[in-house]
């Protein structure tokens, strides 16, 4: 599993919220509801039995860690919600309740551990391999079942939200065994996140200041409030993150950034007086103070100065592809949470990163254990295990060649500069060759300097670049096939949402060592699908329903 990294809020539906845990919820919702909120914000890319369970059974399992200590703190309505959803809490009670769940049971924890590959054996999945970084030995582990929960590849971006470990590994585990992959072409940012000063790139203040009720506005260096271009009405405050990211990124392209690439976050309009009453009621920046980061004190008062900030790689809307169960295309293999795709589509509605790792850790874990009561421990070739041994310490056993830290500073370069939210076919060629001659020039000859097996940064980076140079070329190939901008896709020389020919999964898989793409047409029962027709991209037409 990878670290999880929340604020947090968990998105319930609306009646849930009211009838289960006594908040300012709206009756009229329903799990349903829900739903359709969903696939609007997905840009009808979701899979609809994958999304039905993650809506019904949210609020039970937020439920639990209700249950197990975590305090509810607050109750919102994000954008694209038509009804309030959003239970606030924050990351530590959050974290503190889930220690207190599983304390009860008899569970076998492996810290310090980096699973790197799945052992797989007649078409199915029999255990893993990997390192314990504690003291750098090789690590086999048998299993009758494997449950991904690795969250997703933020880090292939050289700005980013997430943590360091977060650098696709599942995913490319997954694809490698013959899993199949979903919606990697949409990979999500957050926009007007922190680009300067370089310590603190991506921490994501100045969108809250836009999104969060404070008032900030968006300037390109001209000046120019540019989302009168995209969302004339809603501004920043009310638009999503993908068509606002996608903004800022055509600012940044276009000449019109700041020294260091980004955009301008400004609260200088405002008057002291509205500034200093808003950090004295809300508690997220309570005294000008974001977590314990002094603003004042660090020269940032937003009275005085404004941000450069812009997108950030923030969250994985594509993944593994999963069914209701948590069950992947192969036998043996589950995935869950943020690892997994199928869940948000072309772009993740808010508040549903937790929902969506607390139920399908939940159902996956359910499955998984159903399903091994009735099988027997499977054996493990020699072989793979010997490929996977010397792939691992490879980088470590050669006297010299290619740094990680440079492969990784290439890799991430080439991602942003032609994969980022606004792409075109010339960018995405271009990127293709890159990664080509990485693959072909760089990855075979890493090396590290450091040859010291414990707790070995150098080397963990270097077996992370493997996975991010896969997931790159499949995010990149996947946006080539697909000719329309959809969701958190823009592609410049396709600029239209095609729900005529378009209206479909792009699915890849490995064969014989082989990536192949497939096209799937989405098919829903209960929620309707737009007219099959081609639409200029858009923001998406809901607006705020308020209870009389």
């Amino acid at each position: 599993g990878a670290t999880l990294t929340a604020d947090m809020d968990c998105a319930v539906p609306s009646k849930d919220a009211k009838e289960v845990f006594g908040l300012d919820g709206d009756v009229r919702d329903t799990a349903e509801n829900f739903a359709a909120d969903m696939f609007e914000e997905g840009k009808y890319m979701n899979n609809e039995e994958v999304v039905l369970a993650h809506c019904a059974n949210a609020a039970k399992h937020f439920q639990e860690l209700v249950e197990w200590g975590m305090k509810i703190t607050g109750f919102t309505q994000s954008p694209g919600h038509r009804y309030p959803r959003g239970i606030v809490s924050t990351g530590r009670s959050m974290m503190n309740a889930l220690k207190r769940g599983v304390s009860g049971y008899e569970i076998d924890f492996a810290e310090h551990t980096m699973v790197t590959d799945l052992l797989t054996r007649d078409g199915r999945v029999v255990g893993a391999v990997g390192v314990d970084v504690r003291s750098g030995e090789f690590l086999i582990i048998k299993a009758k079942v494997v449950v991904l929960a690795t969250g997703g590849a933020m880090r292939v971006y050289p700005i980013t939200t997430a943590p360091e470990e977060l650098t696709g590994d599942g995913i490319v585990m997954a694809y490698e065994a013959g899993a199949e992959l979903v919606d990697m072409e949409f990979p999500l940012f957050l926009p007007a996140c922190l680009y300067w000063p370089e310590s603190m790139s991506g921490v994501d203040f100045p969108y809250i200041f836009s999104s969060g009720g404070v008032g900030g506005w968006w300037l390109n260096r001209f000046g120019e409030r540019f989302m009168k271009k995209w969302d004339p009405v809603r501004m920043e405050m009310g638009t999503t993150r993908d068509v606002a990211s996608i903004a800022q990124h055509a600012e940044i392209l276009a000449g019109r950034g700041g020294p260091h690439g980004g955009i301008w976050v400004s609260l200088k309009h405002q008057p002291t007086e509205i500034i200093d009453y808003s950090a004295a009621t809300m508690e997220w920046w309570k005294g000008l103070k974001y977590g314990n980061f002094d603003l004042v004190e660090f020269g940032m008062d937003p009275r005085k100065v404004a941000y450069e900030a812009g997108p950030a790689s923030h969250y994985w809307n594509g993944g593994v592809k999963v069914n209701a169960r948590g069950e992947t295309t192969i036998p043996g293999l589950y995935a869950a949470g943020e690892v997994q795709g199928g869940t948000m589509g072309a772009n993740r509605l808010s508040g549903n990163a937790i929902t969506e790792c607390l139920v399908f850790g939940a159902l996956a874990g359910k499955a998984a254990a159903e399903d091994a009561k009735n099988m027997s421990q499977p054996e493990v070739g020699r072989e793979q295990v010997d490929k996977f041994y010397e792939q691992i310490y490879g980088p470590m056993n050669r006297k010299e060649g290619v740094d990680p830290y440079e492969m990784r500073r290439r890799i991430q370069e080439t991602a942003f500069a032609n994969v980022g939210p606004i792409r075109d076919e010339d960018g995405l060629k271009r990127c293709l060759e890159d990664l080509r001659k990485i693959r072909a020039d760089q990855l075979p000859a890493l090396a590290t300097k450091a040859k010291e097996k414990i707790y070995n940064r150098e080397w963990v980076t270097a077996l992370e670049d493997r996975a991010l140079l896969r997931v790159l070329e499949i995010v990149t190939r996947a946006s080539l096939l697909r000719k329309e901008s959809r969701g958190a896709m823009y592609r410049r020389d396709y600029p239209e949402t095609d729900n005529k020919d378009w209206l479909k999964n792009i699915v890849v898989f490995n064969r014989d060592g082989q990536m192949n793409l497939t096209t799937r047409d989405v098919v829903t029962r209960t929620i309707p699908l737009p007219p099959r027709e081609k639409t200029e991209y858009s923001v998406p037409e809901w607006e705020f329903e308020k209870k009389s």
